[in-house]
């Protein structure tokens, strides 16, 4: 196995396609570090300036009235003008750095968003509002800020921050990349069949060995990734690794940077697993490289343009694919809500790997993968 896992490695480290892949990742990791200076992501006063207009432009469905607690506007009226005051306090707090106002506002605004959720007429204004779950987790991450008395959101161009703020986006591409990169795992094996005849091992360790060393380079994006952030240590600092996040894992949760930045590699390597057996089948069935490629974008996007299928099928795998979106509380937002969490998708994944090997099994004892 050592004999047939060398020659393997030595084949995948001449192929142009990885090598390329690995460049590419390491541009897309620099490129955002550019996205996140650019666009000022993660700047605290342009957010909640951002909602300050979303409460303006609520107000405006209103005819304008009295909105004192005495005068004649609405219930939704009045709590969307207090809305709106609040975001106003929240931006002076930030730009006079005073942590515990701002999170006590950020507090309030959320309670006042939890009441609004009843009143009448809310339909009429709930695109401009967060949604429950949201709400929710806002409320969980301003009260912990409050309660361990951490700073305001860290620079994300320190380390952690940025690993946190790359592996909180990175879910909605994700299956789609590796999707690619293992597209046509075994059809370069069918089509030069009389080169494969030369190699010096059974052809069941080749394949083995081809799906380990495609591991090996999936685990290698992940290291470049981190690789290319490592500088953000020395020019920017490390950040806080147990800076938190608000997470909906079946209830709403706090996790810390380094806790979320594990468990999104750790779920990206089976997602990763899940993708590269699914190739190898659709390469079997189709022996075809943008076949397999369309067959598989067709599954995972499905679930995201069509939402409803995730409540009409909610243990479909391919729901849980941007796992991004199941961490957020995403399904609980849906027009029929379903409570799916990372941990039902990680069972389920799991077991539909061990059946896609059993399938494969199937494929080489019925000579479907053979040497040709």
């Amino acid at each position: 196995m050592i004999r047939s896992l060398k020659v393997g490695l030595k084949i995948e480290l001449t192929n142009r396609k990885n090598l390329f892949l690995l460049l590419i990742v390491a541009l897309i990791t620099v490129g955002m570090m550019f996205y996140i200076k650019s666009q000022s992501a993660g700047n605290q006063i342009i957010e909640r300036t951002g909602d300050f207009y979303s409460a303006q432009a609520a107000l405006t469905k209103f005819q304008v009235v009295d909105a004192s607690d005495d005068g004649d506007g609405s219930d939704l009226y009045k709590n969307l003008n207090k809305q709106k005051i609040a975001v106003a306090l929240q931006i002076a707090a930030l730009k006079m750095k005073k942590d515990d106002i701002y999170y006590k506002t950020s507090i309030e605004i959320a309670e006042l968003r939890a009441k609004a959720f009843d009143l009448e007429d809310y339909d009429k204004v709930a695109s401009l509002m967060p949604s429950r779950i949201k709400n929710t987790l806002n409320h969980m991450y301003f009260t912990h800020l409050l309660e361990s008395k951490q700073a305001i959101a860290p620079n994300p161009l320190e380390l952690f921050p940025f690993l946190l703020f790359f592996f909180s986006i990175v879910g909605a591409g994700w299956y789609v990349f590796i999707s690619f990169y293992t597209s046509s795992i075994l059809l370069d094996d069918f089509e030069h069949s009389s080169l494969i005849k030369g190699y010096p091992i059974r052809f069941d360790q080749y394949i083995l060995t081809k799906c380990v060393t495609h591991f090996l380079y999936i685990v290698a994006f992940i290291v470049v990734v981190i690789s290319c952030a490592m500088p953000l240590l020395f020019l920017n600092g490390a950040g806080d690794a147990n800076y938190p996040i608000a997470v909906y894992v079946g209830e709403p949760s706090i996790y810390s940077t380094i806790h979320y930045v594990a468990i999104s590699i750790g779920y990206m390597i089976v997602i990763a697993v899940f993708s590269m057996l699914l190739s190898i089948i659709l390469n079997v069935l189709l022996k075809n490289m943008y076949l397999t490629l369309f067959v598989q974008s067709i599954l995972f996007f499905l679930p995201e343009v069509f939402s409803s299928m995730i409540s009409f099928m909610p243990y479909n795998p391919f729901n849980f694919l941007n796992f991004n979106k199941i961490l957020s509380g995403y399904p609980l937002e849906l027009a029929t809500p379903v409570d799916i969490t990372m941990t039902m998708g990680l069972i389920i994944l799991l077991v539909c790997i061990v059946l896609m090997l059993l399938v494969i099994k199937t494929f080489f004892s019925t000579g479907k993968i053979a040497r040709a």
